[in-house]
């Protein structure tokens, strides 16, 4: 006897899992409405009676939402199964992260070129300004929430999870001395359990820090234990990506310098600042990294040249 279809919101079917995290699944469904196919996120038992993840799911779907238009997941949601489980409806992705593509990279000794990492990172520079604006921080950027989309699903990139987000006009859900993220990622003042003072400088920090691993093949700070990577990451002197990878200018360590910089004041401020500051360090034109959609950039890329000029001439304050 066949098991019974699995419905969400009444309108979408459970199929096979396609994707697990810490606090849920993904599914494939499909659109009884529609025939089309979806991505369903649903809470896993063990938390899908606590609050708390509820609230987040939800937050998740309200930063997702205001970022539309951008390289953030779409979301189509939240909905909840016939068993009572919340769930977030969102776009059903083809191809796949950022961390598989750098981990297929380097266990054949290649690194992702400039060209390569300006294309896939533009779209992601772009989605964080806006949600910077918003007053939304993600707090967990990493190579395995950026996703390579299929040439035949149209490629480009999505930003994945906002789950940890910060969202403007609400309360916090995680107390100082927590550590969200991803540790190879997380900014200095996050290991040190200082939520209350991470603002979008902790996003600016960890884009630095998927930069450094796609272009030097690993991440900044490599240790054994997580004890150890906290001391590395919070004391010890910022590590040389020009030693990884001779072949990019000198000035590309006084970028890791400040990208990477144990004091959040001394980092730069914006995303956008220390992306320009990244395409001065490389010799890269900014008209090059521009995005390909059309719309309002212009501004965008004058903001970038001029990030660039600042940076070369050594008057950077971000």
């Amino acid at each position: 006897m066949s098991s019974p279809v699995r419905l969400v919101g009444d309108r979408y079917e459970l199929a096979e899992v396609v994707g697990r995290g810490g606090h849920s699944v993904v599914y494939r469904g499909v659109d009884r409405h529609g025939g089309g196919q979806v991505a369903i996120k649903v809470l896993i038992d063990r938390v899908a009676g606590d609050p708390e993840f509820g609230v987040r799911l939800v937050r998740e779907q309200r930063a997702a939402s205001a970022l539309e238009g951008t390289a953030a997941v779409r979301v189509h949601g939240v909905a909840s199964t016939t068993e009572g489980a919340l769930c977030l409806v969102m776009e059903l992705l083809t191809g796949l992260d950022l961390d598989d593509h750098l981990a297929v990279l380097e266990r054949d000794g290649r690194r992702m070129s400039v060209e390569a990492v300006v294309e896939c990172l533009t779209p992601i520079v772009e989605t964080l300004e806006r949600a910077h604006a918003l007053g939304i921080v993600h707090r967990d950027l990493k190579p395995g929430n950026v996703f390579l989309l299929d040439e035949g699903a149209g490629g480009g990139v999505r930003l994945l999870d906002f789950g940890l987000a910060k969202v403007p006009s609400a309360r916090p859900l995680t107390r100082d001395g927590v550590i969200l993220g991803s540790p190879s990622y997380i900014a200095p003042e996050v290991w040190r359990g200082n939520l209350s003072a991470a603002d979008h400088r902790v996003d600016a920090y960890s884009l630095a820090a998927i930069v450094f691993r796609a272009l030097g093949g690993r991440v900044p700070f490599e240790a054994p234990t997580p004890r150890e990577k906290l001391e590395l990451v919070t004391k010890a002197p910022r590590p040389s990506l020009h030693a990884l990878r001779p072949d990019l200018p000198p000035d590309i360590d006084r970028w890791v310098a400040q990208a990477l910089a144990i004091d959040p004041d001394s980092r730069f401020y914006r995303v956008r600042a220390m992306w320009g500051a990244l395409l001065a360090a490389l010799g890269w034109a900014s008209e090059t990294a521009a995005p390909r959609r059309t719309g309002a950039d212009g501004g965008r890329r004058a903001s970038w040249d001029a990030a660039a000029r600042s940076f070369a001439q050594g008057r950077w304050k971000g």
